[in-house]
């Protein structure tokens, strides 16, 4: 029953969503469909990157649209990303902000079904099952490696043998005036030490998106006069696109002509069509959509005797499209191959950078301190430190720098070594905020600052702190709320700024909070932030637990909050001081 249902759902238009459990489900459009955050949606994906409510598809007699509603990371179609409501076409691929692992593919029918009737008016003639055979033979030579440079190999072997052709050449690139030559080969050698082409064949199949055939270049208008056919004495010519998707072609001629008059009357009367229908090339009526061409397959023959027919260029298309898969399979292995690499690479990274930041914290009798860190990526741009200085005075500090990921992590290591190194030169903390601001601006770019809050606490209670455009810390007295701002600037900004010495008395009971935005800015699904009250409550309703259960309370009730999302949308940082 449930089979059934879900076949009526793609007998019509209707969305393919690919979820992260690895299943598909099926959303027919027969009404707008919106997708967001919100329940409310007809589809909902918890997403820190989707909005509540993100996307709007339709489907109507003019086709399907998809309009962004306002969302902050965006709407993309085939990785473009979409600016104002646009049309879709039967395949493409939806996404939403960076919600990768929740796809959606719009469709106006079932898949596969309009291949089914095409091949249904096929001919069984010897000649087509031959080619038929040929195909299916290539395609599976063709899917038995994942590796690139193997791909392109085994299509240029497979042309040269599929078309008969001399000289076959494979170019890369969406660009016609950028395409790039990734392999080539002659019919009788391994290589070919000409490298020219015909460009302006090239450039028109790119630029147009459609096939094209010279069966005899020699004799047309258009081209003979090109450097490149007369000087490699070119007779003729086929080019076919690589795109990523199908076409859907009337069957193929039962025979082709075979001698080279008939042939170049055939091809000149499929031009003419061309010009005139675009949709139209070789005599071959093609359905075309807006897909995704990555390159160009070209080959040529020099020999006066035998000629390329629009049979040989339909076969030739047929081939382009198992090989554009291919290339484009080994393409995305390559990429998931270097994608784990670099997972690797940067989960050693946030090994290394938790590692930096301290995980053992002073045991004094007069103060207690805890810390804890939740990079939004492998790793982050938060930073917190805790150390005792030569005065046995307890020194903190915590800071957020501008962006997330890689770029703030090495700003951030730089923040840190430079802190460290000129508190050990200096006990004023104004002068070595004054320092390291200087050091930051001169290695680093402008818009790679960071908040700062640097503190000295000293047994009888005095506190001395710079605010360097940081979250103003919270200090709990009871029931009142004092917050600790002044100091300056951000540090890394402007060269030459002077920071304000801050001071402050810890009584006895009295709780400090320093924490970066990511704490009171988490989101909920629903975009709600944590916010001060929430981090309030979540406080006095622990208040009497140690600093350490203290701050994992917090980010559990952080967590808890944040239900459905798996990452913060911030570098969460909390840093918790009693005073004894």
């Amino acid at each position: 029953m449930e089979d059934n249902h879900e076949r009526s759902l793609q007998d019509g238009p209707h969305l393919v969503v690919h979820k992260e459990d690895g299943q598909d489900g099926y959303i027919a459009l027969l009404t707008p469909v919106t997708v967001g955050r919100r329940t409310s949606n007809e589809l909902q994906i918890l997403d820190p990157t989707v909005s509540r409510e993100h996307v709007r598809i339709t489907h109507t007699e003019e086709g399907g649209h998809i309009e962004d509603l306002g969302s902050t990371h965006g709407t993309f179609v085939n990785d473009i990303r979409v600016t104002s409501r646009q049309p879709l076409s039967h395949n493409d691929r939806i996404r939403l902000g960076r919600a990768n692992n929740n796809t959606m593919i719009y469709r106006t029918h079932r898949e596969f079904s309009d291949l089914m009737e095409t091949a249904e008016e096929i001919e069984p003639t010897a000649e087509n099952l031959r080619n038929l055979w040929a195909l299916l033979e290539i395609s599976k030579a063709l899917n038995s490696s994942l590796r690139l440079d193997d791909v392109l190999e085994k299509v240029i072997e497979a042309v040269l043998a599929l078309t008969r052709a001399e000289r076959g050449i494979l170019l890369l690139g969406e660009d016609p005036d950028q395409m790039e030559i990734k392999v080539q080969r002659n019919f009788d050698a391994s290589g070919s030490e000409n490298a020219r082409y015909s460009s302006t064949v090239v450039r028109d199949v790119v630029t147009r998106g459609e096939p094209r055939i010279l069966t005899d270049a020699a004799q047309d208008e258009r081209f003979s006069g090109q450097e490149s056919i007369v000087g490699l004495s070119l007779r003729t010519v086929m080019c076919v696109p690589l795109r990523l998707g199908h076409r859907r072609m009337a069957p193929l001629r039962a025979s082709a002509p075979d001698d080279a008059t008939a042939a170049a009357d055939y091809a000149s009367a499929a031009a003419t069509d061309a010009a005139s229908e675009p949709g139209s090339v070789s005599g071959q009526d093609f359905q075309t959509t807006d897909l995704n061409i990555i390159g160009v397959i070209y080959v040529d023959r020099r020999s006066p005797t035998r000629f390329f027919t629009a049979q040989d260029l339909a076969l030739f298309e047929s081939f382009a499209s198992h090989a554009a898969l291919a290339i484009e399979n080994a393409r995305l292995f390559e990429e998931a191959l270097e994608k784990r690499r670099m997972e690797s690479d940067l989960e050693i990274a946030r090994e290394i950078q938790q590692s930096l930041l301290p995980h053992e914290f002073p045991e004094l009798s007069w103060a207690s301190i805890y810390g804890f860190n939740q990079p939004a990526r492998q790793v982050g741009g938060d930073y917190y430190d805790v150390f005792l200085t030569d005065d046995g005075d307890l020194g903190f500090a915590v800071g957020d720098v501008s962006g997330k990921g890689v770029p703030a992590s090495l700003v951030m290591s730089t923040l840190q070594s430079s802190f460290l190194a000129e508190s050990s030169a200096h006990d004023d903390i104004a002068k070595v905020c004054e320092r390291v601001n200087e050091f930051l601006v001169q290695r680093t770019t402008p818009e790679r600052y960071a908040t700062f809050f640097a503190a000295r606490l000293m047994a009888d209670g005095t506190l001395l702190y710079v605010n360097a455009g940081h979250n103003p810390p919270m200090l709990l007295r009871g029931d009142e709320v004092h917050r600790l701002s002044g100091g300056g600037l951000p540090l890394g900004l402007f060269r030459g700024r002077t920071y304000e010495l801050q001071k402050s008395e810890l009584q006895p009971g009295d709780l400090l909070l320093v924490f970066t935005d990511g704490v009171t800015e988490a989101n909920d699904p629903a975009e709600n932030e944590f916010g001060e009250e929430r981090l309030l409550e979540v406080v006095r309703a622990n208040i009497d637990a140690d600093v350490r259960s203290l701050t994992e309370k917090v980010f559990a009730a952080i967590a808890e909050f944040s239900r459905g999302l798996h990452n913060p949308h911030d570098d969460i940082t909390l840093l918790t001081v009693r005073r004894h």
